[in-house]
């Protein structure tokens, strides 16, 4: 039987509302990439380093180590692909800080938390970066403000979150006292090396795992 054409208008129109609200349900079951954080997200953790290799000055060549440093922060899930937060860090201290002109004291400041960002994974490791770095170092009569981003790389295994500076993330003097004259001056990079054994929670004696499913 021939339909009319106000039938076939509305069957149209009603097999175009079907896919409209189908393909909603249809997107729901794509899950999003996600960087889970465990063994138990969300996760405190605490950080300790050996030796932390600094350079800085007008060239970077004034060479300044620190005997340890010490961090704690959290962990935490995220959805993303790159860029992407998973966790913080607060406080971040380092000790007996020398330089060929005396003792450094580095002062981080973290009042604002620095942020743990993730971009790549492959076979149990995730490079990133920690953004927000903020600090003040003291030297003498000198004293300066430094602040940045500096490139990181955490192995699943090992439980050691490598950081140090490259040629994408850098710290930067900020400001700088006139004591400061011939050593360091505004626009100069500090050099920065160090690797932190991670545990989880703070105090802990687990290692975090970090993995991104695409």
């Amino acid at each position: 039987m021939r339909r009319s054409l106000r039938e076939l208008v509305m069957a149209a129109g009603a097999a175009v509302a079907a896919i409209a609200f189908a393909a909603p349900v249809a997107m729901a079951g794509v899950a999003a990439p996600t960087w889970t954080v465990g063994p138990n997200p969300a996760e405190t953790f605490s950080a300790g380093s050996g030796t932390v290799r600094l350079q800085w000055g007008l060239d970077a060549n004034l060479p300044t180590t620190c005997e340890s440093s010490a961090a704690r922060g959290n962990l935490a899930t995220a959805s993303g692909t790159a860029n992407v937060q998973v966790g913080t860090i607060a406080p971040l201290t380092w000790s007996n800080c020398t330089s060929p002109f005396g003792p450094l004291y580095p002062s981080a400041d973290t009042t604002t938390p620095w942020k743990l960002m993730a971009n790549s994974y492959n076979a149990g490791v995730t490079k990133g970066y920690v953004s927000g770095v903020k600090l003040r170092m003291t030297m003498l009569t000198c004293s300066m403000t430094v602040s940045g981003r500096l490139a990181t790389t955490y192995t699943n295994s090992t439980g050691e979150l490598k950081v140090n500076d490259d040629s994408t993330y850098k710290l930067t003097v900020g400001t700088a006292t006139p004591g400061c004259a011939g050593l360091a001056g505004v626009g100069d990079n500090w050099e920065y090396q160090a690797l932190y054994s991670v545990t989880t929670p703070s105090g802990g004696t687990t290692k975090p795992v970090i993995v991104f499913t695409p």
